[in-house]
C-alpha cells in the first residue's frame, strides 16, 4: 500500500491510502479526515506504519489562473522517500 499526502491551499495536508486503483481518505477516530499542517507532522504520525512508499500530491493552480478547467491539470507527484 502507498501513502499519499495531498497538499491543499492554506497549508493543509490530507492523507490517503492507495491500494492499486483504490484511493481512500484516511480518517481519525471521530471519522474526520486526517489533517496535518506540515509534512513533518504527517511524517511523524506515519513513522511506524508499514507503507510501501509515500508521495506528495500537489495540484497546480496555474491552469485555473489561465482560465482552464481545474480537472484539466495533471497533479505533481513527488516521492517522499519515507519508507
Amino acid at each position: 500500500m502507498e501513502l499519499q499526502i495531498e497538499s491543499l491551499e492554506g497549508g493543509i495536508y490530507l492523507a490517503y491510502s492507495v491500494d492499486g486503483s483504490a484511493r481512500k481518505l484516511l480518517r481519525d477516530s471521530k471519522h474526520d479526515p486526517l489533517k496535518f499542517s506540515s509534512l513533518c507532522q504527517a511524517k511523524e504520525h506515519f513513522k511506524d506504519q508499514q507503507y510501501r512508499s509515500a508521495s506528495l500530491i500537489h495540484q497546480s493552480a496555474y491552469d485555473e489562473m489561465c482560465g482552464e478547467s481545474i480537472s484539466a491539470g495533471i497533479p505533481l507527484k513527488t516521492d517522499l522517500k519515507w519508507y
